[in-house]
């Protein structure tokens, strides 16, 4: 049996399959611990798994709301998003709480792609056993553009702290993101033929299909709206969205004659007046509601597609930042959907697509079983070393008085 401590980062999209991977693990036999954002403790211990905030609600809404200024960003407005909402502190408390929990031989260090930053750098001072898991395509496709981002914006406070623990600064971002023991890709197979395929490096196991968290009712509301083939409408749980999405999308509902479910944590997203036959819901069963809706007209998250595309439901995604738009021309390339560029977003453009997805037909693929295979893959690390340069191997009492250094903000 071995202890698996997961670090991710971001909004239900970004953290709910790693409950779900979790869960995986720990019905294998495994001891799971999670580090996450503060209001997805309930998720988490639901799940079985052991729970540690890396900040709080407050917190964690504040980041939110810093988001949407980062689409199409510059790099220097990253560094100032970092500075805003202690992001370069929450590396460090991360890498301190894996040091303090570490045991030789039984930890693997599992991170989200990208943000987890701190699962590479314990995992290279502790020497100890890493995987990376991405979540979608981009993760990869974008390596080398983050990669210097890093280096020109933010090496400075990054490097401290490798210097905190000991280890020396990152010559080679690019290099430094392939260095995983090992890399996972949470996917399907037809989704990674349908663009750039995922590096060489990576294994391929298939998409969690994370919203079966069960943490909403279905509400008679929206039962009566389901019974009229109504269409789902929903940018995702975060806040990083164009404010013009949920504008088109109700109009294009509108035009087409359909009553719409917004799915829609934040209720400011959506225009105060709604038309009739159409309702606001904080959030919904997708595993309950998306293979019964007529069409889902969405943003373009990967989890969102994928619930779909596993569903047979007909989609149209309004794509905008990050992702979205390579994600909405996979979902186009596998004849599973149509997409649109915010250039050409209009009522009468998504209308035309969305009625196209509700007259034509219903096409399920697999979901590609994920989470057995990425265990599995995780659970195969135990008791290995990561393919670092090992320069030092730390006693548990070290471990333990670097961990107290770090917490206390000291570097050396």
């Amino acid at each position: 049996m071995a202890r698996v401590i997961m670090s991710t980062h971001g909004s239900h999209g970004d953290v709910l399959p790693f409950v779900a991977l979790g869960r995986a693990l720990r019905e294998r036999g495994h001891e799971v611990e999670l580090l996450t954002h503060g209001p997805f403790r309930d998720l988490a211990e639901r799940a079985g798994l052991e729970f540690t905030a890396i900040d709080t609600k407050e917190a964690y809404e504040a980041n939110l709301a810093d988001t949407p200024p980062l689409l199409g960003a510059g790099l220097r407005r990253w560094r100032d998003y970092y500075e805003a909402n202690g992001l370069f502190e929450q590396i460090a408390f991360e890498i301190w709480h894996t040091m303090e929990r570490y045991v030789p031989g039984e930890t693997i260090l599992v991170g989200r792609h990208t943000t987890a930053i701190s699962t590479l750098f314990a995992a290279e001072a502790l020497d100890a056993p890493a995987a990376w898991v991405a979540v979608t395509p981009i993760q990869y496709m974008s390596e080398r553009g983050v990669a210097h981002t890093y280096a020109r914006t933010m090496a400075d406070r990054l490097d401290a702290i490798r210097s905190g623990n000991g280890l020396p600064p990152v010559r080679d971002w690019a290099a430094w993101f392939a260095s995983a023991h090992l890399d996972v890709a949470l996917w399907p197979s037809w989704f990674d033929a349908a663009g750039t395929p995922a590096p060489k490096r990576v294994r391929l196991t298939g998409a969690p299909l994370g919203d079966s968290a069960g943490d909403h009712d279905l509400p008679p509301e929206a039962e009566e709206l389901l019974d009229r083939d109504a269409v789902l409408v929903t940018g995702g749980t975060g806040r990083m969205l164009h404010q013009r999405f949920y504008e088109v999308a109700v109009e294009a509902c509108r035009a087409v004659g359909r009553p719409a479910l917004l799915a829609v944590r934040h209720r400011d997203l959506v225009p105060e007046t709604l038309p009739d036959g159409m309702r606001w819901f904080p959030g919904l069963p997708f595993e309950r509601v998306v293979p019964r809706v007529g069409a889902i007209l969405h943003h373009g998250g990967i989890g969102t597609l994928i619930r779909a595309a596993t569903s047979g439901t007909p989609q149209v995604v309004l794509a905008h930042g990050f992702d979205r738009a390579e994600n909405g021309a996979r979902v186009a390339a596998a004849g599973l959907g149509s997409w649109l560029p915010e250039q050409r977003w209009s009522p009468e453009e998504a209308a035309a697509l969305l009625k196209a997805a509700l007259t034509g037909p219903r096409v399920r693929v697999p979901a590609d079983g994920g989470l057995g295979a990425a265990a599995e893959a995780i659970e195969g690390l135990a008791g290995s070393s990561a393919p670092y340069s090992a320069r030092h191997l730390l006693t548990r009492e070290e471990r333990l008085a670097l961990a107290r250094r770090l917490r206390s903000g000291e570097t050396a």
